[in-house]
Parts: C-alpha cells; sequence; structure tokens
C-alpha cells in the first residue's frame, strides 16, 4: 500500500463506485446550471442558479473529500482530490457556465473597455500600465472569435484554476507526500475567494495578478530546493531561470504593484541568503542555490517598466511618502478600513460577523503558518527541504506584513487589504505543511485514531468549503450585489449614450454612466456625467444638477433593474425605499422615453422657475419622499 493511503477502507469496491456517483452528479449539477443561463439582472448569484446544481456539487464535494480521506489506491486518491477540485471550480465558473454577458462593474468595465482599445488598435500596448490581462483577453477572443466580453471571462477563471493547480504544487515540491499535496490542493481552494474588500473574482487586474503569482513562486521554490546543478546549462544558469524571466515580465506586465509584493517577498529572501552566507554558513537556507540573479532580473523588468508610466511611478513615490509619514508619525491610519467597515455597520454587519463570513477559515491557516513559522525555529520538526523554504517564507511574510503596515498607516491604505491578500499565498503554502505536521505527530503517538482523525478532518473541510464558497461571489449574504452585468444593462446604457442629445448629460445612481461609455471604448466628458444621490428621488430630480458644463436645458436620468434591486436587496434599502424608484415616472418634468426591461431612461427637463442645487451646495429645504418620510441628507454616494 502506498505511503499516506488509507488501510482501513472496507473494499477496494466503494472508491469506484462513490466517485462515478459523485462524478454522476457533478456532471448533473453542472448541466442543470448550464440550461439555466442568466435571462436577466441577477443581484444574487446562488438565489438565481438552480437548486439542482448546489444538490449535486454537494454531492460531488462529499464523495470527493471522504474518497481523498480514505482512499485505498492512488487511482482513488486522484479521483477524490480531482472530483473535489472540479466540484468547488465549478462554482467559481459559474457566470461562464450559466451565460452571464459580463461579470464585474466598476472597475471591471474600465477594464473591458481598455482590453476594447487595445484589441482594436485603439490604444498602445506600452499606454498602459497593466496591458498583460488585456492583451491575453484580446488574444482569446480574436483567437476563438467569442466576444471579448466572454474572453474576459475566461481568463479570470483560467487565472483561478492556475492559483489552484500552482499553489498544490508549491506544498509539493517541498513536501512530497499525498497528504500534504491533497492538504495543500484543498487549502488552495479554501482560499479561492480572497477577501472580497481589495481582491475579486471578476476581471480586476490586481488580483489576477495574485492569482498567477503562484506560478512564480512554484519557479523559486524549485530554484531553492535544487540539489545539484544542471550540467547541460552553461554557467551559473539553472532550469528555472527561462520559467522566471517569462513569469517576471508577465508579473510587472499584469500589474506592478503585485510585482512590488513578489519584489518585497524575493528580497527579503535574498537579504537572508546574504546574511547566512556570512554568518551562518552552515544554515540550510545559507547552502541553498542563491535567488541573486532572480531577484535582480525582476526589480530591473520592473523599474524599466514603471519608469515609463506615470502612475506606476506616482504610486511609487506615495509608498515613500507612506513610508515618511509612519517613521515621523504624521499618517492617518487605516481610513479606508474605517470608511468600509462603517459602511458595512450601516447595512447592519457588524464586524463579528463579518470577520466569520469573510476571514475566519483565513484566520485559521494563519495560526497554522504561524505556528510553521516557530516550530521552524526547532529544525527537528521539518525535513531539510521543509526548513529551508519555511525559512525563507517566514522572514518574507514578516517583511510583507511591514510594507502592509506602512500602507495601513499611510494615504495608500485602500492598498491594505491588497497587500494582506497577496500574503495569503505564503500562508497558503506553511500552513499545509504544519497541518501534514499535526496529523503524522498524532497518528505516531496515537495509531488507532486514524479513521477518527480523517472524519474530523472532514467535517472541517465541509465546513471550511461552505463558508468559502458562501462568499468567492458577492451577494447579499454580505450586503454587496453580484457583480452581473446583463446584455440588456449593457445595451441599454450604450443606446443612451449614443443617441443622446448634444450638450445633454446623463445621469445614473450610485457609479454613474460614464463607465459603461468607457466600457465601450467611447469617452464621455466626466462634466456630462454624474451621480445622483439619494436626496434627489424622485421629486427634485428636476431641480437636481451634478455640473453647471451642461447646455441643453434637460439631461438623461438611466434606472436600472440591477440599480434598484441592488439598493433593496443587497444594501437592505439603507438609503432608498421601492417608492423612490417607482414614482420617477410620476414626476412632472419626467418622462421615460426609452426602455428595454432592463434599463429605463428618462428625460428629465429642469425646474423652470426653481433653483437647482448640485452635490456641493444642497438645497436647505429637506427633500420629502411620497410617502411623507424625510430623506436623509448624505451628499453623492461615492
Amino acid at each position: 500500500m502506498s505511503p499516506g493511503l488509507s488501510s482501513t477502507y472496507a473494499t477496494r469496491n466503494v472508491g469506484p463506485i462513490a466517485l462515478l456517483i459523485g462524478t454522476l452528479c457533478f456532471l448533473i449539477a453542472v448541466s442543470a446550471a448550464n440550461a439555466a443561463p442568466a435571462t436577466g439582472t441577477e443581484v444574487s448569484i446562488y438565489a438565481e442558479t438552480p437548486v439542482l446544481f448546489w444538490a449535486g456539487i454537494g454531492i460531488a464535494l462529499l464523495v470527493g473529500l471522504f474518497t481523498l480521506a480514505f482512499a485505498v489506491s492512488w487511482t482513488q486518491w486522484a479521483g477524490g482530490l480531482a472530483l473535489s477540485g472540479l466540484s468547488v471550480l465549478a462554482v467559481v465558473a459559474l457566470p461562464l457556465v450559466r451565460g452571464y454577458f459580463f461579470y464585474g462593474l466598476s472597475d471591471s468595465l474600465r477594464h473591458l473597455g481598455a482590453a476594447r482599445r487595445l484589441t482594436t488598435g485603439d490604444l498602445g500596448f506600452f499606454e498602459i500600465v497593466y496591458p498583460g490581462a488585456y492583451a491575453y483577453s484580446g488574444f482569446l477572443a480574436v483567437l476563438s472569435g467569442i466576444p471579448l466580453e466572454r474572453a474576459m471571462l475566461f481568463v479570470v477563471f483560467s487565472m483561478m484554476v492556475l492559483f489552484v493547480v500552482f499553489g498544490t504544487l508549491c506544498v509539493r515540491t517541498i513536501v512530497a507526500r499525498r497528504r500534504a499535496v491533497a492538504v495543500a490542493a484543498v487549502s488552495m481552494l479554501l482560499f479561492l475567494p480572497v477577501n472580497q474588500i481589495s481582491l475579486h473574482p471578476h476581471f480586476h487586474t490586481f488580483s489576477l495578478t495574485t492569482f498567477f503569482a503562484p506560478v512564480l513562486l512554484f519557479v523559486v521554490i524549485g530554484h531553492l530546493t535544487a540539489d545539484t546543478a544542471d550540467s547541460t546549462l552553461p554557467g551559473r544558469l539553472s532550469s528555472t531561470d527561462l520559467g522566471f524571466g517569462v513569469g517576471a515580465f508577465a508579473v510587472v506586465l499584469y500589474h506592478p504593484l503585485a510585482a512590488t509584493d513578489l519584489l518585497i517577498v524575493m528580497g527579503a529572501i535574498v537579504a537572508i541568503q546574504w546574511v547566512g552566507r556570512r554568518m551562518f554558513s552552515g544554515s540550510l537556507l545559507a547552502r541553498s542555490p542563491p535567488l541573486y540573479g532572480q531577484f535582480l532580473f525582476l526589480l530591473v523588468v520592473f523599474a524599466v517598466w514603471s519608469g515609463q508610466q506615470d502612475a506606476a511611478f506616482s504610486h511609487s513615490t506615495n509608498i515613500v511618502e507612506a513610508l515618511t509619514g509612519f517613521v515621523s508619525g504624521t499618517a492617518d491610519a487605516g481610513q479606508d478600513v474605517t470608511q468600509r467597515t462603517e459602511s458595512a455597520e450601516s447595512v447592519g454587519l457588524g464586524i463579528g460577523e463579518i470577520f466569520v463570513k469573510l476571514f475566519l477559515v483565513k484566520a485559521f491557516y494563519v495560526l497554522v503558518a504561524s505556528a510553521v513559522v516557530l516550530a521552524n525555529l526547532r529544525s527537528r520538526y521539518l525535513e531539510d527541504e521543509s526548513s529551508t523554504v519555511t525559512t525563507a517564507f517566514s522572514v518574507s511574510g514578516i517583511a510583507l506584513g511591514a510594507f502592509a503596515l506602512v500602507t495601513f498607516v499611510g494615504d495608500i491604505n485602500e492598498y491594505f487589504f491588497r497587500h494582506i491578500g497577496f500574503g495569503m499565498i505564503l500562508v497558503g503554502t506553511l500552513a499545509p505543511i504544519g497541518l501534514t505536521k499535526l496529523v503524522d505527530a498524532v497518528e505516531g503517538r496515537s495509531p488507532g485514531l486514524e479513521t477518527s482523525l480523517k472524519l474530523v478532518g472532514v467535517v472541517a473541510l465541509v465546513i471550511g468549503v461552505t463558508l468559502s464558497m458562501l462568499v468567492i461571489f458577492p451577494s447579499p449574504y454580505i450586503a454587496q450585489p453580484t457583480q452581473h452585468v446583463s446584455e440588456q444593462q449593457y445595451e441599454g446604457h450604450v443606446t443612451a449614450i449614443e443617441y443622446r442629445a448634444e450638450g445633454a448629460a446623463l445621469s445614473s445612481g450610485r457609479g454613474g454612466p460614464r463607465r459603461y461609455a468607457t466600457a465601450m471604448g467611447d469617452y464621455l466628458d466626466p462634466r456630462l456625467s454624474w451621480k445622483t444621490p439619494p436626496e434627489a428621488l424622485p421629486g427634485e430630480l428636476r431641480r437636481y444638477r451634478g455640473d453647471d458644463f451642461a447646455t441643453a436645458d434637460f439631461y438623461y436620468y438611466i434606472q436600472t433593474e440591477h440599480a434598484e434591486r441592488k439598493e433593496l436587496v443587497a444594501f437592505r434599502g439603507i438609503r432608498y425605499n421601492a417608492a423612490d424608484f417607482r414614482d420617477v415616472d410620476r414626476t412632472n418634468g419626467v418622462s421615460r422615453i426609452m426602455s428595454n426591461g432592463e434599463v429605463d431612461v428618462h428625460y428629465v427637463e429642469y425646474d423652470d422657475g426653481g433653483e437647482t442645487f448640485g452635490p456641493a451646495r444642497l438645497d436647505p429645504k429637506e427633500p420629502v419622499r411620497p410617502d411623507g418620510s424625510r430623506v436623509d441628507r448624505g451628499g453623492v454616494d461615492p
């Protein structure tokens, strides 16, 4: 019997039968989801996906985990691993499986426009700060003939698959055992919804780069754990150098900020290698192949690319200023974190609830990874190759944590959760090693507890996977809408933008219509596009003016089904009620001139005799909703 496989399984026949049932459930689930494409805007992808999908995936996942834990042969183990992974990835792929036109609002629409302009030649490759993902999307669209929007959905999914596969391979390179591989694979699946605050499952370039980062770390780990030099290569070249070179270019082109995190990780490793060779020459890390060349190569690529990009150079300057503010004590700590906390509390989510829903699973892994770091001080707990990488990643994690702290207290604290999310890659590498060692130690002391331990482990995994799956996509569960962009929603905005009268402005709720113009690859003057605040709905639409630049005596107000359901369902009606949306059509001087079922475009004529008000000078008169309730004056939503 192979090491790491169960000796308590009742019969070899049960495993294949269970895998067959699980596979059938998986296929039925995916078919059910594919047969129920989105027919309109969806505020919760979980609620709109057929129950049969969730039931089938649940059974398939249970079968996969149990088979993985109690397998008696390599084929059963591999089958359980594959079924577990495919079950979770099927959830991740739901926007693709259910035929979403596009997934991702705000930044994703801006990225769609940039990718469109790059594909059509309106925008040069070197004019973009992070053209990598755009080029990948355009290449897929042109090569396959599928729409660019769908190609971008596939890019997101492929990056998540890379995250799982290479995150698992990182651990396998360190500890080449089936148990470690199984724990690592499940851990990577649990880490997919990185944090839903600054890292997302839609087309978000920093998130995509974070998902890609394990590919480069896999090459780094392979280099650190290499036993001998490759005699077929000249000089100090290694077999990992070519892979690292390609990966380094990819990371910088996908997002220079993520490359900054990688530079910190690798810089910390280089530093302790340099110190170790001079002060602790007998240590394992000091004897490992040096990482100097790879670090310098990534640094040069990053510097050359960022030096020609104003945005990247500006961000580097902000980092220096944040560090200066941290040292001098003049920086304001965590403004973005405070704003996000207050926003969550305004819709009824407390700090404890947010922590349980978003961070409980990750907090457990952070504790395990921390234990690995402490255990690394006593090398007898870890094999030689484990000690080398855990030491390297421990120091790197501390360095990256310090960098995140600098951003937390500086003017760029909106990036704090990005760096924390990137650091979870290191946690996801260290924690499976610790869990594997823990199970080994318990089994060594109490051999009869093997079956009980596996049962407890499967139950814990089911709970962890459930908690993680619930927050892969934003939904009302975390007081956020699913980022679904239906074709009707997109085309409705396209029509409104293309056929608007010259000099007339466009307005809508949170976000504003300008992002759709950007997604089209078009330019809409920001002075002709504004966000309509809650206090203007519905009776004050004729008096609200977001900017005085517009020359027409009217503007267009765009109201969408997605916006209405987002405010009333996801945001729980904190700033709007149903009458705010329903009574727009009943307001004098406001006429609906176009509707496609999801997007209503209204012609709003400015009030002839009344004074208009804007975001900077609100009317002293308190606007009143049709039901007589006063509207909370909160200004324009960010």
